[in-house]
């Protein structure tokens, strides 16, 4: 008899040990299940900051627009874009001048670059409505778009060409071409000087400054928006040999290396 009433009592003490954890918990709460550790999520990276997009043209001038001093000559030009809009300096500390009073100095950029590409203009008719331009004395509406010269009928049609610029752009290139390609003045690739037309099949029409340039290959433009206005000048000084003038010395400054076309 005191052996079973031992081994009750044992029994209810063990029944007891497992029922006291259940009964310290609150009423109601279910224990949390155990987890396995889970890694870290990736952050997500940063997002990469794009490149402001060049609008038209690299800067045409040999200039730098707040000094006047020749850009090259005080090292490699400072390159900055404005809404798009190129603009090369000679030194660091022109920048902040041009930007302390920016509107005044691109109008005065305007001026040059109008000054400089008008004698070249191509085009009789707007490329927005293609209806002649106003006849002298009259003068046709101008401004300047991504450094290139546009001529219009009159203001009311630059709001239609600000809503496809590239596609007035192209039409406006086409007249360069057509207009300057009858009488191109260079035999040979400003850049590599290989003859057009030869090994490297039909020569690539670039059009930069109002000015066409013709390449041997596409490859080559990369020079020509490095240095857009040492091309200009070339051109500009065989076409002047042509109509009678004498060379150009500044037009015989040009790279001699090696040109790796590419294929």
């Amino acid at each position: 008899m005191k052996t079973a009433a031992l081994t009750l009592a044992s029994l209810a003490f063990v029944a007891g040990l497992a029922a006291s954890p259940a009964l310290a918990q609150h009423e109601g709460h279910t224990p949390a299940r155990p987890t396995t550790p889970q890694p870290d999520a990736k952050k997500p990276e940063p997002a990469k900051e794009s490149t402001p997009a060049r609008v038209g043209d690299p800067y045409p001038l040999a200039t730098c627009p707040i000094s006047g001093g020749k850009l090259g000559s005080m090292g490699e030009p400072v390159v900055k874009l404005y809404d798009g809009r190129e603009v090369r300096f000679c030194c660091n500390g022109c920048p902040p001048k041009f930007e302390k009073n920016l509107a005044k100095a691109a109008s005065k950029l305007d001026e040059a670059i109008i000054k400089d590409q008008a004698p070249f203009y191509p085009l009789t008719t707007s490329v927005v409505t293609g209806k002649d331009l106003p006849a002298a004395p009259a003068k046709p509406f101008e401004f300047v778009y991504g450094n290139r010269l546009v001529w219009l009928g009159a203001e009311s049609e630059k709001a239609d060409f600000l809503k496809d610029p590239t596609k007035y752009l192209t039409e406006l290139d086409k007249g360069v071409i057509a207009a300057q390609g009858k009488d191109y003045p260079l035999k040979t690739c400003p850049v590599s000087k290989k003859p057009l037309g030869g090994d490297m099949g039909e020569p690539v029409d670039v059009v930069v400054g109002g000015r066409l340039v013709r390449l041997c290959c596409k490859n080559c433009k990369k020079d020509i928006d490095k240095d857009p206005a040492k091309f200009i000048a070339m051109v500009d000084a065989a076409r002047k040999v042509g109509d009678g003038a004498k060379p150009d010395p500044d037009a015989k400054d040009h790279d001699k290396k090696p040109h790796d076309h590419g294929k």
